[in-house]
């Protein structure tokens, strides 16, 4: 999951041109999962919600895709732009919010939400919506807040933060918004959702979705060494591995197919 030094609507241009050719290579990495688990043709049409300041935007474009990208923080809009102007590339951003997307239904090869989820207000709503848009067949990936593991990147000063109780962790998030915002980066909207595999596969099979994947089913073997593989295919052995290999883990990521 992304680093954050500090709430990403803060940015300056140059602040995000410098995570751009930091992140890049990693968004590249996460669309060549969703390429594996669902084969995405050339100009599939992709639609990022929470697109920030279009990094995945480019990310997709840079690999032949049609994207789009809505974002409720209009100031990031004019960032995205210089960075698509920039990199020399075409992308467009609408503005919305992930539980009432200004996109048309059936519409998309796939939904990608990353680090948006645990910020938003109703997840529920935001699972129906990525369903909504998809076309028959489509892929929806999400990477969030994990609460297997107890590290976490969202607020700082809260030791084994991701094991406590979802209803207090969301007090304290609203708790440090007006009284200690420096601890969770002077952001609006701190994160206020967390996941378990059984949660996150019960929210997205009542959206309509059919087939979950879990983060290491969405991994490509090939991404990395020798000694990679071996582990991940220790991993994959059975629930408690998986399970196991959570807990050292402080994002999760699903893919689900319409």
């Amino acid at each position: 999951m992304r680093r954050k030094p500090k709430a990403t609507e803060q940015y300056s241009f140059q602040e995000a041109l410098a995570v751009l050719s930091e992140l890049e290579p990693y968004y590249r990495k996460i669309l060549g999962r969703v390429n594996c688990a669902r084969p995405l043709p050339k100009g599939a049409a992709v639609a990022d919600i929470g697109a920030g300041y279009g990094l995945l935007l480019i990310a997709c474009a840079r690999l032949g895709y049609n994207a789009v990208g809505v974002e409720p923080w209009i100031e990031a809009h004019a960032v995205a732009k210089q960075l698509a102007e920039h990199e020399g590339l075409p992308i467009t951003i609408v503005a919305g919010v992930a539980e009432n997307v200004p996109l048309p239904s059936e519409q998309f090869d796939a939904v990608i939400s990353h680090a948006v989820v645990e910020h938003v207000q109703d997840p529920q709503a935001a699972f129906n919506e990525a369903f909504r848009i998809l076309k028959p067949g489509g892929i929806y990936l999400f990477v969030s807040a994990s609460s297997m593991c107890p590290r976490q990147n969202e607020i700082r000063g809260f030791p084994l933060f991701g094991w406590y109780p979802d209803r207090l962790k969301r007090r304290i998030m609203e708790w440090a918004k007006t009284h200690k915002p420096h601890l969770i980066g002077h952001t609006q909207t701190p994160a206020i959702n967390w996941f378990t595999p059984w949660k996150a596969k019960r929210m997205l099979r009542k959206a309509g979705f059919k087939n979950v994947l879990e983060r290491w089913d969405l991994i490509v073997p090939t991404e990395k060494g020798r000694m990679f593989r071996l582990v991940l295919r220790l991993i994959r052995l059975c629930g408690l591995t998986r399970r196991m290999a959570d807990v050292l883990n402080s994002c999760c990521a699903y893919a689900a197919l319409k």
